[in-house]
């Protein structure tokens, strides 16, 4: 399994240094009985793609992880890689962002939804003939909140929406996984949020 990585010059807060992830990532990754290994896409050329996408290749799954750029036009090609040849794949929050922007989404502002003092911050309603749905089993789930944009207009289906009816979560359920969560559930991993990693896991 691979982790697609935004390098960072310092450590800061919970982050690993030297690469924009955070730890619980990690720690919710060695959870389970899978390798990975990290791909610093901010780091390469365009012109080196082809050498990414035989890093790619060797990966069951990949993990587009949150952070605080990203979007470049290699991360899209890589998305549609992922899209087009039904890897597994889970976004997280920015990786979210990214993979509807691959398919049309559009950026919109919402600095009031950086809430980073408390580990839920609101509900999400989740679409009940959505692949979500069937991972988690209900129609509502409390999540937190760390982002500042939002993506409208994704060609993905919307699964979820916040209760200001924003999405929450793209997906594509015609394919063995490709979910992304504008949360962080690796920072949650309550029973709910643990059932997304289990089910991309089980892909692999």
């Amino acid at each position: 399994m691979a982790i697609l990585l935004r390098l960072k010059k310092r450590n800061e807060n919970s982050l690993i240094e030297k690469f924009e992830i955070r730890q619980d990532v990690i720690n919710a990754i060695k959870s389970y009985d899978v390798n990975y290994y990290l791909i610093p896409i901010n780091t390469i050329s365009n012109d080196d793609y082809d050498n990414v996408l035989e890093m790619i290749k060797m990966a069951d799954g990949v993990i587009i992880p949150g952070g605080s750029k990203g979007g470049t036009q290699m991360e899209f090609n890589i998305i549609k890689y992922l899209f087009d040849n039904d890897i597994p794949t889970l976004g997280i929050c920015l990786g979210h962002q990214s993979m509807g922007r691959t398919f049309g989404g559009v950026k919109k502002q919402v600095e009031d939804h950086m809430v980073l003092d408390k580990k839920y911050a609101h509900y999400v309603n989740i679409k009940k003939d959505s692949l979500l749905y069937k991972i988690i089993e209900k129609e509502r789930m409390f999540v937190n909140s760390r982002h500042r944009l939002i993506i409208e207009n994704t060609s993905l289906d919307i699964s979820a929406y916040n209760d200001e009816n924003m999405p929450e979560a793209f997906e594509d359920k015609n394919k063995k996984c490709f979910i992304g969560v504008q949360w962080h559930p690796e920072s949650i991993m309550d029973p709910d949020n643990k059932k997304i990693f289990d089910y991309f896991i089980s892909k692999l």
